[in-house]
């Protein structure tokens, strides 16, 4: 009997060729687009690499599947019936801020069990979950039911924390800010991909087959993180162990003002960014000609921009560790708030398109450089609960981004929905100035090392 192998593909990465096997093994110098073959009992050990890169592609494809519903919320709700013009703009707002705000209050628990029960676990609850509570949304008959259901996500998801607890906890210390740089290019390039997604489907297949198309690209990526991320479940914890972690213990943040700064960052950088957003569909179909595209034509709006955001993700996590965090996290704030205020005078789709890849070109950056910031400095034994109160809070600011929008939008107009952003922006910068000295932190010399 010959010895049982694994066809690998080998393919390159900003320069870095290396392979990647079903068993997620990575390394080597073949050449670019080869298979080669291996001896599966030669490499029974997954290194981190590898781990880390079945991490990344699950994460995408995750944020790929929820991102396809973003175009067309707004359209399914007039399907379900509402069609008043205020309405609809307060529904939108609700729909959008009722995942956010269930997310907000899960999010330290299922942090706080990530640091007992394991991180892979966590993220396994949150895809499979997703996949479940989202292809139900395409038997709703009422909005009251996409309500519920929408709710219930907020409860059972957040893949990106679990995402970002698994690197930040997997990785050395010297590349965090460049693993996490590049998990956030996966989380842009699942948001440039999933609106697009969703706005062809809905298009061409019809609205509630956009949920399906959610299920399965969550499926998909459960299933990578199933045999791709080695289960890091520890001994089960003490019920005194348990009592102690849950609920988490808020006073750490509290007596640390750097990881009370950079959490107040995030919430107002999630609360600009989500103040739009519900709102674009309508209004990119005031200056659509074509009824029809309003949904594809929305899919590339935000498509276009969580490309930037890829590009910006991978540009921060490889410079980041030279210019410094904080100065790399000022320098986005201040670029999306410069870019963020001309799409209010977009007077084309082309136009918009524009100034929103402008724009997400500094906001794209921002995240990365927030994260490294925190996993520098918390304690890696309790970055499980402190990324889960990050997405607490990050959760809360994507809750009350839509709420303002909507309030913003039916009194004014939508284009007074960017001027707002813009301002949450430049506020946010005078407040990093202001912190700025309790941030400055020492980072490894050098570039980051590479994948393999």
């Amino acid at each position: 009997m010959g010895k049982p192998a694994a066809f690998d593909l080998t393919f390159n990465i900003r320069r870095q060729r290396f392979y990647v096997n079903l068993y997620g093994e990575t390394g080597g110098f073949a050449s670019p687009f080869t298979l080669n073959t291996y001896d599966i009992r030669e490499h029974p050990m997954k290194t981190w690499r590898s781990t880390f890169t079945a991490i990344v592609a699950a994460e995408t494809l995750a944020v790929a599947g929820f991102a396809t519903s973003i175009p067309i919320i707004p359209l399914y709700l007039q399907d379900l019936g509402i069609n008043d013009p205020v309405k609809l703009k307060y529904w939108t707002g609700l729909i959008q801020s009722a995942t956010a705000i269930s997310l907000a209050v899960f999010a330290p628990i299922w942090g706080s069990l990530a640091d007992s029960y394991g991180k892979r676990l966590m993220l396994l609850r949150a895809m499979m979950g997703g996949a479940f509570v989202v292809g139900l949304m395409a038997f709703v008959t009422n909005p009251w039911q996409l309500l519920a259901l929408r709710v219930l996500q907020g409860c059972l998801t957040g893949t990106v924390a679990a995402a970002t607890v698994l690197v930040a906890g997997l990785v050395p210390a010297v590349s965090v800010g460049f693993a996490l740089g590049l998990l956030q290019t996966g989380v842009s390039i699942g948001n440039s991909l999933g609106p697009l997604i969703g706005g062809v489907v809905s298009d061409f297949m019809g609205r509630r087959t956009v949920f399906f198309a959610t299920s399965l690209l969550l499926l998909a990526a459960g299933l990578i993180t199933m045999l791709g991320v080695e289960n890091d479940r520890k001994d089960l914890p003490s019920k005194l162990e348990m009592k102690a972690r849950i609920p988490f213990d808020y006073s750490v943040v509290f007596r640390s003002p750097v990881l009370f700064s950079l959490l107040a960052v995030i919430f107002t950088l999630q609360m600009a960014n989500s103040v739009a957003s519900p709102m674009l569909p309508l209004f990119i179909q005031q200056m659509t000609v074509d009824p029809g595209r309003v949904g594809s034509t929305t899919g590339i709006v935000l498509g276009a921009g969580a490309a930037a955001a890829a590009v910006a993700a991978t540009l921060v996590g490889r410079f980041s560790g030279k210019l410094g965090y904080t100065r790399t996290l000022l320098l986005c704030l201040a670029g999306g708030a410069l870019f963020t205020l001309p799409q209010a005078f977009a007077a084309t789709p082309v136009q918009l398109v524009v100034f929103r890849v402008l724009s997400m070109l500094f906001l794209g950056g921002a995240m990365p450089a927030v994260n490294a910031l925190i996993a520098v400095h918390a304690d890696r034994n309790r970055q499980g609960g402190i990324f889960g109160l990050s997405s607490s809070i990050a959760s809360i600011g994507l809750a009350l981004g839509p709420a303002i929008g909507s309030l913003v939008a039916a009194a004014f107009d939508y284009r007074a929905v960017f001027v707002v952003t813009s301002i949450i922006l430049a506020l946010t910068v005078a407040g990093m100035r202001f912190a700025a000295p309790a941030l400055v932190v020492r980072t490894p010399a050098g570039p980051p090392p590479p994948l393999n």
